[in-house]
């Protein structure tokens, strides 16, 4: 009984890990104040997150600042580019609806075209926090992984819909937990996910 409750026990194990995922939520929260800060503080939680699935996460905070000063440069841009595309395609939305209500052959294929979008967006940050690539590299990165694993594609984006949405959307009474520990709950499960990925593309690399 008293080795449960030790430092090396698994129930102080776990309450350190709801810990820093309170945390890193919080400190997540804090960096998305400035808008153009977002895609940093998405990238940066990743990479804090890589680190925690690997106990390698040190002091959270300084390994959160490290992140965000390593990922910044290309995490805005990918984020500017985001907005940039989602700003232009809300733009053209009045003009095309009238097509894609009349042309099922044009609804089809622009919504398989936003599907692929969306599972791509799932790896775009995780990409940043995990390789050095630039822009576009990331991106064709994005939408090759999002295919060729897209079981794992699926499994991300119903646990960001339904972590990241439907939690708070439905489940009012858990909006306050929800708050402080849902965003980094959703971005570890994630990263666990996307480590299995990522570990064979890095073992090939070692071994070539």
């Amino acid at each position: 009984m008293q080795k449960i409750f030790s430092t090396e026990g698994k129930i102080y194990e776990g309450m350190q890990r709801i810990y820093q995922v309170l945390l890193l939520t919080i400190i997540f929260l804090l960096s998305c104040l400035p808008i153009i800060t977002i895609g940093a503080a998405i990238a940066s939680t990743y990479g804090t997150a890589y680190k925690m699935v690997d106990h390698k996460e040190g002091i959270l905070y300084k390994e959160y600042g490290h992140q965000f000063k390593q990922n910044f440069v290309l995490a805005t841009k990918m984020w500017m580019l985001i907005l940039g595309v989602s700003g232009g395609s809300f733009f053209l939305l009045p003009f095309i609806q009238p097509l894609l209500l009349g042309n099922k052959i044009a609804y089809y294929l622009v919504m398989s075209l936003i599907t692929l979008l969306v599972l791509m967006g799932l790896y775009l940050f995780p990409l940043i926090a995990r390789f050095e690539n630039n822009l576009s590299g990331t991106a064709i990165n994005a939408f090759v992984l999002s295919l060729k694993h897209l079981p794992v594609s699926i499994l991300l984006f119903f646990i960001t819909i339904g972590g990241g949405i439907l939690v708070p959307l439905y489940l009012p009474s858990l909006l306050f937990v929800w708050l402080f520990l849902g965003i980094g709950t959703v971005i570890f499960i994630k990263a666990k996910l996307l480590l299995n990925v990522f570990h064979s593309y890095e073992n090939l690399e070692e071994g070539s």
